[in-house]
């Protein structure tokens, strides 16, 4: 089919979807900080994350326009192969204002912990994710995530280095990109637990880039963990920079199997 006979919400989608993740930067689809825990053996989890961009990178006075009102989401099952190690899939999903939904790519990740909580000073796990965004120059990409995790009473540290590399397309030649998801959460008691995340991108790793350019993310939210093993994430998040979205509304669902 040729480009000038696509559909007005096929082109608004399409555009969209570059404008939202534009090639070896930070996933808006995958706002999450993973924690040590993983899956038990034998258990299924069902995920959704849904973001609302309320306003995009700065553009002028009040962001983007052309961003502003686009919705992702993502569906993802994770399977625990061990007591240790799960396995993960995800469909990514995406609405640009005034279009219709669009597919936005598929993942699958490998997660795994180290020893058993508490046997070394730092709770160590680790995850590769395989990536292939659909509306992307780069078709094909890698990440590798460490996971370091500590409690202090009530509180519990996560964070997450993330590096990046396109394995097919237009920036296969760029080499990896350093990126990053942390948080702090208060274990108010069993069911409420308070946190404040934070996510960013600075760039490759042998060129970081100009500090207006990098993206990073402060995200305040709130954990419930309800009956029947189902748990909700909800929160808000601000750019720091103006090359970062300005202001997202995130919801987390997810639901556990044994």
């Amino acid at each position: 089919m040729k480009p000038n006979r696509l559909k007005p919400s096929l082109l608004l989608a399409v555009v969209g979807l570059s404008a939202a993740a534009p090639a070896h930067a930070l996933n808006y689809y995958e706002l999450e900080v993973y924690p040590y825990k993983t899956a038990a053996k034998g258990e299924l989890e069902l995920e959704n994350a849904t973001s609302q961009t309320r306003s995009g990178p700065k553009a002028g006075g009040d962001g983007d326009a052309s961003v502003s009102g686009q919705v992702r989401t993502s569906f993802e099952a994770t399977y625990g192969v061990t007591d240790k190690t799960e396995i993960s899939a995800y469909g990514d999903f995406f609405r640009a204002p005034g279009a219709d939904w669009a597919f936005g790519g598929q993942r699958y990740h490998v997660r795994t912990r180290f020893f058993e909580k508490g046997e070394l000073p730092v709770d160590l796990g680790a995850y590769v994710e395989f990536e292939m965004p659909k509306h992307d120059t780069d078709t094909h990409e890698i990440e590798v995530r460490g996971i370091m995790e500590k409690d202090f009473g009530k509180w519990t540290f996560d964070f997450n280095p993330i590096f990046e590399k396109v394995l097919k397309g237009d920036a296969v030649s760029d080499g990896w990109s350093f990126q990053y998801a942390a948080s702090a959460i208060y274990r108010l008691n069993e069911r409420v637990q308070p946190r404040l995340d934070f996510f960013g991108d600075f760039g490759q790793v042998r060129n970081f880039l100009p500090r207006a350019e990098q993206i990073h993310l402060i995200s305040p939210a709130i954990d419930f963990h309800l009956e029947h093993n189902v748990k909700v994430q909800a929160g808000v998040a601000f750019g720091l920079t103006d090359a970062t979205e300005q202001r997202l509304i995130r919801v987390r669902l997810e639901k556990e199997f044994y």
